[in-house]
């Protein structure tokens, strides 16, 4: 027997697989003995000295391992073959008489070559080399990880170039290749850490985990991609979907040194907003209610911290985000425009870490780490404001009168109660309070948490099983002596969802159902003190429950022909308790047309919605490197936003369909050409796209929102329809990095009642309060040294539609403005001009303190940018336009970021 120590085991093995093409195993050779609770090293040790044959093993692949056998005069390959039989070990026989035994690969992912030091070696084996199968191929799996944080690395490349196949990690850092038998060398990519490679002989199915460490070098930091691959974006079936990494948000301008997760959205192809200070975004001509935005699996009904100058999302908790503007899949559902869906990061296991910075307006820190042991970890951030100081010092008067602060938190804990099984807990909550004097507070505050287990069933199917709930409130609070009051509104909603995915090779298909319960509270007023002068108005709870069923198949017909069909089955209830008002028919809804009033009971059915919501998409490529695809979505919303605003404000509130409201429902085609240039380092895709939206919702002229208890006379269903083109250009690689976009979107709506006063502009279309025809987007990155980088971001975009006066009518000595058509006049056009400069700190794998330094100026050159316009009118003049600019100064700012 030959126990192999560390300095020798390299040369024997290497010695001993470069003759294993003339292995040969011995026929003739027999050995006789009887053992009882022998130790195996006891066995082999008598074989060696009764025979020529040798054994190559590791001590402790043999430790505690005990004979009871007897043999007579048997084969000695019989024999070994009898004593590995109830072990985790295989033998292997090299050149007449050498054995080598092997840890099966059933029960160990692969054996490590090491070197005269004892260091790993990039080879790994799977299987043994004797069991190749012509034509049979094998599952190599595995996790990618940080090795500085421990995270799972989201959207790696895992590829075997040398038979052009790959991967792209999922959420959890997870791959999984399906590679013939033999030795191939894996490459390991991921933007911001080293690449990695691994020879692997591969002849049984094996499990690869692997860390990936910093790069000295950040390049491809504002890489915007469809896919983890090189090529996905052509050879993708998927529309309309872009995914960023922390590490590319990082690196552009910040708004008073605070990173962004929406405002790096809003530099995307079809994605723009009505301007700086609005909480949303919109999406090929939506409404920011038309968004479905989560925060892991936890909806977020108010995206926005400071009436939207930050926004929800705690850049230290982020991982990644995925954004759908097309082909959104059908796991998806109740919002028609978009789905931006931000990954959280998991603690790492290894030790205590953190991370945060401090800016001129935020400050932040978030701690990470093991809980008790390895198998669970945790993370919990926080992060708080205080802009007082900066509106304080303010020359204008009501501004230096303002005051506002927000904070928030995240609090997340994962559980691995084995390789196949894994529990996720993750909270948020956050509260902002906002007020022009010290007498009226407003105050909104965004509460979710979430609980999701995951299982692998096989290595082809995995199921998770979730639980969500989310809660949003506004409120205001008014001091006044005479008239002290307290409003509020909002909305919570609870959900399970069960989702499953199979890997049939040709065939990736997913399938699930999910349910939700919603209550909405449209408004209550109270007196805030006995004294106070306010009657109380409280309207009615709406309850609502919403489910869907989906499925999903993308089907690699062959290299060329790929086509990712979906199907999702939606419904939705509006239930009692509450009223229903009857109008008269043949008149317009008023308050005064209401002729009854019908009452249900708690639970019982009011108004009652469902359909169908096709989606498809299908991929040709014409050659390596460019390809056509086309797809088709419908899509369903159940939920409205009512707003007199021209986006999301906190003052709005969310409706639910009911009998005289609707479900918005959305038809989405489109088609893109997408072509990569030298070497996949240059992306270039152009996007038609036409939309077509049933029941979208405008306002009748002065509409009454506000504790209005029968809204729905106040709003006027309509057609929508929206349609336009995107081009983007994208360099990846090199020291200058970034992408170019020009969109033009128009979105319009036509409200053709059948009386007059539900209609507008005499029934012909007209544009939405959003619609912006031409938009740019530029974003460039340059990678001056090893550590320090400059990012700029320019945006110009079409100013968007107002109603302006258009003369003047007497009225009892009173001047009264004459309005034209809805948004037939257009406010200024918006561009901005944004700079920043990074210092990253050396990237030592042993450093404990790294510091980086960002410094950037929002509004470089001073536009007052019109938020919107009034008009006035001086005596003896006619009314004269003037615009409101939310920020028109130069905003600079320093911020230092932190990780120990």
């Amino acid at each position: 027997m030959i126990i192999l120590p560390r300095r020798c085991w390299l040369f024997v093995l290497i010695f001993l697989f470069s003759l294993g093409g003339y292995a040969q195993v011995p026929t003739e050779i027999l050995f006789t003995g009887s053992y009882k609770q022998a130790p195996l090293t006891q066995v082999l040790e008598e074989i060696q000295a009764k025979t020529p044959v040798r054994f190559y093993f590791k001590p402790e692949w043999v430790t505690n391992l005990k004979v009871t056998q007897s043999f007579e005069r048997e084969k000695v390959t019989a024999v070994v073959e009898a004593l590995l039989e109830n072990t985790d070990l295989e033998a292997a026989w090299y050149h007449n008489y050498a054995v080598m035994l092997f840890p099966s690969a059933a029960h160990h992912p692969a054996i490590v070559y090491k070197d005269n030091e004892g260091k790993p070696l990039n080879r790994l084996l799977f299987g043994l080399p004797k069991n190749a199968q012509e034509d049979k191929k094998v599952v190599l799996r595995g996790k990618v990880t940080s090795a500085k944080t421990g995270e799972p690395v989201v959207g790696a490349t895992v590829s075997v170039p040398s038979l052009a196949i790959g991967d792209q990690t999922d959420a959890n850092g997870e791959y999984r290749l399906l590679l013939p038998m033999g030795e191939h060398l894996v490459s390991y990519k991921s933007i911001e850490l080293l690449p990695e490679e691994r020879q692997v002989g591969l002849y049984a199915a094996g499990t690869l985990n692997l860390q990936l460490y910093q790069s000295v070098v950040a390049l491809n930091e504002v890489e915007v991609r469809a896919d983890g691959m090189n090529d996905r974006n052509v050879n993708s079936a998927q529309l309309g979907m872009n995914k960023l990494n922390i590490g590319v948000i990082r690196k552009m301008p910040t708004f008073m040194g605070e990173v962004d997760v929406v405002k790096s959205v809003l530099l995307l192809p079809g994605v723009s907003s009505v301007g700086e200070g609005s909480a949303g975004f919109n999406v090929r001509g939506g409404g920011s209610d038309q968004n479905l935005l989560l925060m892991g699996q936890i909806p977020i009904y108010n995206p926005s911290h400071l009436f939207g100058f930050f926004s929800v999302f705690n850049p230290d908790v982020v991982k990644d985000l995925t954004f759908y503007r097309g082909g959104i899949p059908p796991k998806y559902g109740g919002r028609l425009s978009s789905v931006l869906e931000v990954q959280q990061k998991e603690g790492q296991n290894t030790k205590l870490k953190g991370n945060g910075g401090v800016g001129p307006i935020t400050s932040r820190l978030a701690l990470e780490g093991p809980l008790f042991s390895p198998k669970t970890t945790f993370l919990v951030a926080g992060r708080a404001s205080y802009p007082n100081w900066v509106l304080h010092s303010l020359k204008d008067k009501q501004l230096s009168q303002t005051h506002a602060a927000f904070y928030d938190g995240n609090a997340n804990v994962t559980h691995i109660f084995s390789p196949k099984d894994k529990t996720s807990f993750n909270s948020y909550l956050s509260h902002d309070s906002f007020g022009f004097t010290q007498d009226s507070i407003y105050s909104w505050q965004n509460i979710g948490a979430s609980l999701k287990h995951t299982h692998s069933f096989s290595e082809q199917l995995v199921g998770s099983l979730s639980g969500v709930f989310s809660k949003y409130r506004f409120g205001i609070q008014d001091q006044d002596s005479t008239n002290a009051s307290k409003f509020s509104n909002g909305i919570w909603s609870a959900s399970i969802k069960a989702e499953g995915n199979y890997d049939a090779r040709q065939h990736q298909l997913g399938f699930g159902a999910e349910g939700s319960y919603h209550t909405f509270q449209p408004g209550k007023l109270e007196p805030a003190s006995a004294n106070s002068g306010v009657n109380p108005i409280t309207l009615t709870q709406n309850q609502a429950i919403e489910g869907g069923i989906f499925a999903s198949d993308e089907y690699t017909i062959t290299p060329q022909w790929t086509v990712m069909l979906g199907l999702r089955y939606s419904f939705y209830q509006n239930r009692g308790p509450g009223p229903v008002y009857v109008y008269a028919p043949g008149q317009p809804k008023q308050e005064r047309t209401i002729t009854d009033t019908l009452s249900y009971g708690s639970g019982e059915g009011i108004a009652f919605y469902h359909g169908l919501e096709p989606r498809v998409s299908v991929k040709y490529s014409i050659t390596e490197v460019n390809s056509i695809k086309a797809g088709y979505q419908r899509m369903r919303q159940y939920l409205h936003l009512i707003s007199g605003a021209m986006a999301v404000a906190p003052i709005d509130f969310w409706q639910t369909s009911n009998t005289h409201l609707k479900p918005q429902v959305a038809d989405q085609w489109s088609i893109g050409y997408f072509h990569n240039f030298s070497g996949n380092s240059i992306e270039f895709s152009v996007e038609p796209y036409y939309k077509r939206i049933q029941n979208q919702l405008d306002y009748k002229e002065g509409a009454e929102l506000w504790l209005n208890p029968t809204i729905e006379a106040d709003l006027l269903p309509g057609k929508g329809r929206t349609y336009g083109v995107e081009v983007q250009l994208a360099k990846k690689q090199g020291d200058l990095t970034g992408w170019a976009s020009y969109t033009y979107s128009r979105s319009e709506i036509q409200v053709n009642g059948t009386f007059p006063e539900e209609q507008v502009n005499k029934g012909a279309f007209y544009p939405t309060n959003y619609d912006k025809p031409h938009t740019v987007s530029i974003v460039a990155a340059y990678q001056l040294t090893k550590r320090l980088a400059f990012t700029s971001n320019f945006i110009y975009s079409s100013g968007r539609p107002t109603t302006a006066p258009i003369g003047l009518y007497m009225v009892g000595g009173v001047e009264v403005p004459v309005y034209g058509d809805r948004n037939q006049a257009r406010i200024p056009d918006y561009h901005r001009l944004d700079l920043s400069m990074s210092i990253e700190p050396n990237h030592r794998k042993d450093k404990k303190w790294e510091g980086r330094w960002s410094v950037s100026v929002y509004n470089v050159y001073g536009r007052q940018n019109a938020y919107s316009v009034f008009f006035r009118r001086d005596v003896g003049a006619p009314p004269q336009g003037y615009k409101l600019s939310v920020v028109g100064v130069p905003l600079p700012s320093i911020t230092y970021d932190f990780k120990f």
